[in-house]
């Protein structure tokens, strides 16, 4: 077999048997190979970026790596945000681009020249700090090698992205032997079972208010049944990053709700007045804990345990305990560790947080100018979609808008955190529903984000995907304006002015897709959700606000809008925390 068919082969016996490609000289002999192939299938999109971000998907709704094809240069670097995404989500997902015939390019002449083939681009050096694993393979012996090389790397330990570039003459190179199989992945060199149980009981035999900040380490190791085991069991309040929240039922008599910047008060205040924090598989950035970690969890023992040594590294300038374990153990860690003497004190404050609190975020710049709340738009969707919707968050006011009000029952949530990135939603809600054609899958973008892969509208077309679209318009960067309400006299410069949003049910009319404006809860009923692809343009004021929300400089338990005095004071039983003075200073 060719270098081509050998990559076809080799997807085939891994399962990765959906590839994303757009097509290009340097790739078509790949993408001929895997459309040659019985046991493989490709879509393709009209932006590479795109593809990767559908690829990023795919694992996220299924557990299977995603792949993408895509040609040099342009092609290569266009991969480049979706690329990211996987990266910093530890999503494992497989790039394959094609490269200039090695006698053509730089490196067979010996000089140093930006290029020499038309479109060489070194897309492996320029990709090694976002995957995992990048290489260009210069020959049969090194593509066999290294294709299962990167396989392996990016589905082990912390998973991620690869990316290997194959010149177009390694493409058509005669390879002999089919490509192995393979049947396992490295294991993560950490503390044993053993000391990681011993360490975790150590620090919760101490605990009399704990709470348990759940990640979504714990749901990428597939450990999520056992947590939830052990968390009913031993009844330790937990709490989520908007990450973890996909991989339980909401409803959980434990669960109180997300941390963080844009988080649940409730939640918020139990984990800032615990006195210790178990934390699974959260890597705690900027958006839980703030700009500012020391305001986090004052007076708490917080203890850390993640895959990835390197994460673990920063929280010795905070004094956090710290265990590195492989994710696959964690069940049998967790098994023996009992439940903590959590004082009744405690438990009565977690609940009252709880019912205050959870589920109860409302819109008051909303009902002051008497328009749709995005928190009752988001509310009104969950109650209407299926109870296994598979539900794709863009980035923005209205990822922070979805991830405050979704409850998930037997959802899939999920949004490109770490990178998150406008035009994230629609490619990826098409890798979903590629994968999952059974279940209804939901896309929720703002105005903002929509625009960025709008294109992708056309392989919704194409293929006639029954995905919903919502677009949550404020004819605005929503979030940007309320960071220049708060830091920037609300002057609007590129969040309001000098930006615009066309006519989206012409867009949708030149798709050929249905179109339904939303002015009103009422017209958000289950029938909308069903009859083929549909764009849904929520009418939002461009001064719908997020709220909560933090504000530079303050503990994630003080947001905005803010709560009086007394009620602060009452959040905040167990543990005192300043009040800085405010920044925010909202539009007349």
């Amino acid at each position: 077999m060719t270098g081509a068919e050998y990559i076809a082969e080799f997807l085939a016996r891994v399962g990765s048997d959906r590839v994303f490609v757009l097509t290009g000289g340097a790739c078509a002999f790949l993408i001929d190979a895997v459309a040659r192939h019985p046991e493989l299938d490709y879509t393709c999109f009209q932006h590479e970026q795109s593809a990767a971000m559908a690829a990023d998907a795919l694992w996220r709704v299924s557990g299977k790596a995603g792949v993408t094809m895509a040609t040099s240069g342009p092609g290569a670097t266009n991969l480049i945000t979706g690329i990211a995404c996987s990266y910093f989500d530890s999503i494992p997902s497989i790039h394959i681009t094609g490269q200039v015939n090695q006698r053509e390019g730089s490196a067979y002449h010996g000089a140093n020249v930006r290029q020499s083939g038309f479109q060489e681009t070194k897309i492996a050096e320029m990709v090694r700090p976002i995957t995992k694993y990048a290489v260009m393979v210069k020959s049969a012996d090194e593509l066999r090698h290294e294709l299962a090389k990167a396989y392996a790397i990016a589905m082990s330990g912390r998973k991620g992205p690869v990316l290997i570039d194959v010149p177009m003459d390694i493409q058509q190179v005669e390879m002999g032997d089919a490509p192995p199989i393979i049947s396992s992945v490295a294991q993560v060199e950490g503390d044993s079972q053993e000391q990681a149980a011993s360490a975790l009981a150590q620090t919760l035999a101490a605990a009399r208010r704990p709470v348990v900040l759940w990640g979504a380490g714990v749901g990428l190791a597939g450990a999520q049944h056992a947590v939830i085991d052990w968390l009913t069991r031993t009844r330790i309040p937990f709490v989520s990053s908007w990450a973890g929240l996909t991989y339980f039922d909401n409803d959980h008599p434990g669960f109180v709700g997300q941390i963080g910047v844009y988080g649940n008060r409730g939640a918020n205040f139990v984990l800032q007045n615990a006195d210790t924090v178990v934390v699974l598989g959260s890597r705690l950035d900027n958006r839980q804990r703030s700009g500012n970690s020391r305001n986090f969890a004052l007076g708490a023992t917080v203890h850390v345990v993640d895959v990835d040594a390197e994460e673990l590294k920063k929280y010795k300038v905070d004094g956090y305990r710290t265990t590195h374990l492989d994710f696959s153990l964690l069940p049998q860690v967790l098994s023996p560790i009992s439940a903590p003497a959590m004082t009744a004190e405690w438990r009565d404050y977690v609940g009252e947080m709880k019912r205050k609190y959870f589920g109860k975020e409302v819109s008051t710049s909303a009902r002051r100018l008497n328009t749709l709340s995005p928190y009752e738009v988001m509310r009104r969707i969950n109650a209407v979609v299926d109870e296994d919707a598979i539900v794709v968050a863009d980035t923005g006011a209205t990822v922070c808008w979805v991830h405050q009000a979704f409850k998930v029952k037997r959802h899939t949530l999920f949004t490109a955190g770490g990178n998150s990135p406008m035009g994230y939603a629609l490619p990826a809600a098409i890798g979903a529903k590629l994968e999952e054609p059974g279940r209804q899958v939901i896309s929720i973008n703002g105005d903002g984000g929509f625009q960025v892969n709008i294109q992708e509208l056309q392989t919704v077309r194409q293929h006639n995907f029954d995905i919903a679209v919502i677009v949550m318009n404020n004819h605005s960067y929503g979030i940007i304006k309320q960071f220049q309400d708060s830091y920037l006299g609300s002057r609007y410069e590129a969040s309001r002015d000098g930006y615009g949003t066309p006519d989206f049910g012409r867009v949708a009319e030149a798709y050929g897709l249905r179109y339904s404006r939303i002015e009103r809860l009422d017209q958000i009923t289950p029938e909308l959700f069903r009859g083929g692809p549909i764009v849904i343009d929520v009418a939002l004021s461009e001064h719908t606000l997020i709220e909560p929300k933090l504000e530079m400089g303050r503990p994630i338990n003080d947001q905005f809008p803010y709560l009086d005095e007394a009620e602060y004071a009452a959040g905040n039983r167990f543990v005192a925390y300043d009040r800085p003075e405010s920044f925010y200073k909202p539009a007349s």
